[in-house]
C-alpha cells in the first residue's frame, strides 16, 4: 500500500491560520502586541531552515529581505500611481536614504536577488579554489597543511574567514562535505554534483506552495482592512495611539 508522499511544509498551514488570526487584530487592540512577531519569528524559522541547508547564510537573507521591502514600499505605497520616493521608503523600511538608493538602482538593474557576499564558509571556499596562494601548480584547490605562514588553511582562515576561528571552520567545512581532513592536511572537496537539481526542485515547491499563500494572505489582508492600495492596515494599526 502506497503511503501518502508528504509535504515539505508540514506546519505551513497552521502558521497561515495564526497570521490570519492575528493581521486582523488592530495593532494598538492586541493585548499583546508582539503576538503577531511571535508568529512571523515563527515562518522565518524553516525559511532560515531552508537557507542553511542550502548554504546561505544571514547576509544573503538580510540583502534579499531589504530589496524585497523597498520593492515592496515602491510599489504599494505610491501616490497617483507613482512609485514612492527614497525618504517615504526609508521611513517606513528603517532603512537610510543611501541604502534605498543603492537597493533601487539594483532592483531597476534586474539584480535584486544577486547577492555579494556570502557565508564566511562560502568565502573560504571561493578564497581556496581562486587565490593564487591556496592554489597548485595545475591551478586545482591544493591540499592545505593545517597550520603555517603562508599556504596554509591556517593563513586561508586567518584572511578570508573573518572572526570565525580555525576549529569552527574546519568542522564545519568537514560536516557540509566541503572538505576532508587527513592526518595534517586539509582538501577540499568536488561540489555535489545533485545541489542544482535540488535547488531547482525547492524553488518550484515554494513558488507552488508558500509563495502563493503568502501573496494571497498578503492581497486578502489589504482587502479585508477596506482597500487594496497596501495602507489602509497600517492607518489602521497605528490610528488608536
Amino acid at each position: 500500500m502506497l503511503q501518502e508522499k508528504r509535504s515539505i511544509f508540514p506546519s505551513w498551514s497552521f502558521f497561515v491560520a495564526k497570521v490570519y488570526e492575528w493581521a486582523y487584530i488592530p495593532y494598538a487592540m492586541q493585548e499583546h502586541p508582539n503576538k503577531l512577531n511571535n508568529v512571523f519569528f515563527a515562518l522565518l524559522q524553516p525559511l532560515a531552515r531552508l537557507f542553511l541547508r542550502f548554504g546561505r547564510g544571514y547576509r544573503e537573507f538580510s540583502e534579499l529581505s531589504k530589496a524585497a521591502f523597498v520593492a515592496v514600499a515602491a510599489e504599494d505605497y505610491g501616490v497617483h500611481g507613482r512609485p514612492t520616493n527614497v525618504s517615504r521608503i526609508a521611513a517606513m523600511t528603517g532603512l537610510t536614504r543611501k541604502e534605498v538608493s543603492r537597493i533601487r538602482r539594483r532592483i531597476d538593474e534586474q539584480k535584486a536577488a544577486v547577492t555579494d557576499r556570502g557565508t564566511p564558509l562560502q568565502e573560504v571556499i571561493s578564497a581556496w579554489r581562486l587565490s593564487d596562494e591556496f592554489r597548485g601548480k595545475n591551478g586545482a584547490p591544493a591540499v592545505l597543511p593545517l597550520t603555517g605562514k603562508h599556504g596554509s588553511f591556517q593563513s586561508l582562515v586567518r584572511q578570508f574567514a573573518g572572526d570565525i576561528p580555525e576549529g569552527a571552520m574546519r568542522k564545519e567545512l568537514q560536516r557540509t562535505g566541503a572538505a576532508r581532513i587527513a592526518g595534517e592536511t586539509i582538501a577540499l572537496c568536488p561540489a555535489s554534483p545533485g545541489i542544482e537539481d535540488a535547488e531547482d526542485k525547492l524553488a518550484r515547491q515554494l513558488e507552488a506552495g508558500p509563495r502563493a499563500l503568502l501573496v494571497k494572505l498578503a492581497h486578502d489582508v489589504a482587502i479585508h482592512n477596506g482597500n487594496d492600495d497596501g495602507g489602509t492596515f497600517e492607518r489602521a494599526s497605528h490610528g488608536h495611539h
